[in-house]
């Protein structure tokens, strides 16, 4: 995209949102409601934003505020002070609640296996919680820098995390064996959030430049300008089903869309794939008119994944569910390139 057109696309998002945000410290993608939700650190909600841009207030009075926050499922889990929160994509209502003692906590992410991993940035730990039993276990302390915000890095099997202050770093944390390693030390000041691409870029934003920037999947290449002149750009989010980054930005309560059409791109991923039939027992029919499926993954609600299935690099599959537990999955297709092209929700049946 070029540079006067992102600018004008700025300054477009700046008078949509000015005054519906207050401190919006998080956003992630609910693609099934297809919306974006945003964490409002200043007055206790999450917001939701639709695919034409509208904003309004999916849960208020949230205590302590909500920083981070993470779409698991049919869950949006929120870093509440020293709690985890979790509140029901359709209802609002809270369903989840963790209490670990923690300071602050402000990074959040998952993994395939039915676990959130939270940074608590003035302990400067990261907690491990298991959704299913709401249990938890501190899974890396003594860390050098205030941990921020957190990614799953499956390829590596680790957490990826950006840490604030000066010369801040990048450092990796072993889902194996909780090792805590530096990955680069960076000229940059209080980086805030991560994201990663499928193809497995990394984006991180720093206060420092009001800016963010991309690496490569290993950080060994210089780093490349994606955008500046933010406020305060905090947790990112990068959408891959629309080829889109997310940046709220906390010092103005603004969000910068940085990509395609958040509307249009999407909705046109989720016309061109069908499943049937839905509900179904035994077998399910995926296809996708526009991009060949190269592989099926079936996530049950906690978020974990329940089958993975390599396709022919086909517009068509057939794959036996039979031995799935009764309940809701999402299907979610990737090409060959591992982008994903599109997710539906499905009901196993008996």
């Amino acid at each position: 995209m070029k540079k006067n057109s992102l600018f004008i696309s700025f300054l477009f998002l700046y008078s949509l949102y000015f005054g519906q945000l207050n401190g919006p410290e998080s956003i992630d993608f609910d693609p099934i409601n297809n919306r974006y939700l945003i964490a409002n650190s200043s007055n206790g909600k999450i917001m939701q934003r639709s695919s034409n841009g509208t904003i309004t207030q999916f849960v208020g009075g949230i205590s302590p505020n909500p920083y981070g926050i993470e779409v698991v499922g049919t869950t949006v889990y929120a870093c509440c002070g020293g709690k985890v929160l979790g509140f029901d994509l359709t209802t609002g209502l809270q369903v989840f609640s963790v209490n670990l003692g923690a300071t602050f906590l402000n990074g959040i992410t998952h993994d395939n296996s039915g676990n959130l991993f939270v940074t608590d940035f003035s302990a400067k730990k990261i907690y491990r919680i298991k959704i299913a039993t709401q249990t938890f276990n501190l899974f890396a302390q003594n860390l050098t820098q205030s941990p921020n915000g957190i990614i799953f890095d499956e390829p590596s099997n680790s957490l990826v995390f950006v840490n604030w202050g000066s010369a801040a770093k990048i450092k990796r944390c072993s889902l194996a064996d909780s090792t805590v390693t530096t990955i680069l030390t960076t000229s940059y000041t209080n980086i805030d959030g991560i994201a990663r691409k499928a193809n497995g870029d990394f984006y991180i934003s720093t206060w420092g430049t009001n800016s963010v920037y991309k690496y490569n999947n290993d950080f060994t290449t210089t780093p490349t300008l994606i955008v500046s002149g933010l406020s305060s750009p905090a947790d990112i989010y990068y959408n891959d089903l629309t080829d889109t980054l997310a940046i709220p930005n906390s010092g103005n309560n603004t969000l910068t869309f940085v990509g395609q059409s958040t509307a249009s791109l999407l909705e046109q991923n989720f016309s061109e794939v069908a499943i049937s039939p839905n509900p179904s027992a035994n077998l399910l029919f995926v296809s996708s008119s526009e991009k060949k499926i190269a592989r099926i993954e079936l996530i049950n609600e906690s978020g974990i994944i329940s089958g993975i299935y390599p396709v022919e690099d086909s517009f068509e599959a057939t794959i036996d569910v039979k031995n799935l537990q009764k309940g809701t999955y999402f299907v979610r297709l990737y090409d060959k390139k591992q982008i994903l092209i599109g997710i539906k929700r499905f009901m196993k049946v008996n």
